[in-house]
């Protein structure tokens, strides 16, 4: 866990420590349960939550007010940002600790809350101005680098695939054997770089988003939170939540801002005759039914 995670983790333990003996016997009986069980506080919903520790639902809103958070659901981010950070073993640890008491009705549904809550969070900080800077950027550019590794890699696969049968330029990392920072090494002030990395972040993506920042590139950074490492290095950038039940940081909302940036790109350019091309060499090829 990183030490932010740590910190802010510690500070709502101590919050709802500290209010405890103050607390009416409803609300203390729900601080205890979020003391002793987090990672349910973070997953379920409100009203699981209550059901879980035997409260009604609003007694839950009432605790959040009582620590002065503006909802429940800023008192339920606390939570989350504690496993944002951890191994995927202690996230599996969670997940099989709440399948143990819980039907897969359940347990779909805890994902799919979580996966509409990272969206809702995504278009809440979305920039707007930084999306238009992106496909300006991207169309002004000789070259469109989209950068990352493990996962993210295929988020990168998956963008430069959907995305050059309308925007030429477009490529990602094909090596396979070359470092990251080999393969953009020509990369040069005419040149679009977007850098894709999330907790726990990895070494190569950080060390091309400070290469091609270094070269001059435009560089936009789609990352988890304000302390990653790749703000830095960036002109601009895009925070994609990454919270789930899931043993699997979620990707979610890292392919909603895939399809944001690449429509925001296509629908100021001139890429009509582009994809009809496309369509029809497809048509013809036989590949597809």
């Amino acid at each position: 866990m990183l030490q932010t995670e740590r910190d802010a983790m510690s500070t709502i333990n101590h919050r709802l420590t500290d209010a405890l003996p103050g607390l009416p016997k409803k609300l203390a009986k729900a601080a205890r349960y979020a003391l002793d069980n987090p990672d349910r506080i973070a997953f379920d919903s409100m009203r699981t939550v209550a059901s879980a520790c035997d409260v009604a639902s609003p007694t839950m809103l009432r605790l959040a007010r009582a620590l002065d958070f503006e909802s429940y659901d800023a008192f339920r981010t606390e939570f989350q940002q504690r496993f944002a950070g951890q191994g995927f073993g202690n996230r599996a640890d969670a997940l099989q600790s709440s399948a143990g008491s819980n039907s897969a009705d359940h347990l779909a549904a805890s994902l799919a809350l979580a996966a509409t809550q990272s969206i809702a969070q995504t278009l809440a900080h979305l920039d707007v101005k930084a999306v238009e800077e992106f496909a300006k950027s991207v169309q002004g550019s000789t070259r469109t680098f989209i950068l990352g590794s493990g996962s993210m890699h295929w988020m990168a696969a998956l963008m430069e695939s959907t995305g050059q049968m309308a925007i030429p330029g477009l490529r990602t990392d094909h090596s396979g054997s070359a470092t990251m920072v080999e393969t953009i090494a020509s990369i040069t002030e005419h040149d679009t770089a977007l850098v894709m990395a999330f907790s726990p972040y990895a070494r190569e993506t950080v060390e091309a988003a400070t290469y091609a920042n270094k070269r001059k590139a435009k560089v936009f950074a789609l990352t988890d939170k304000p302390s990653s490492p790749l703000v830095e290095h960036a002109d601009h950038v895009f925070f994609a939540p990454t919270a789930s039940p899931h043993y699997y940081p979620s990707v979610v909302s890292t392919v909603l801002m895939i399809e944001v940036l690449l429509s925001a790109t296509v629908s100021t350019s001139n890429a009509l005759e582009r994809i009809k091309l496309t369509e029809r060499i497809r048509n013809n090829s036989g590949a597809y039914l």
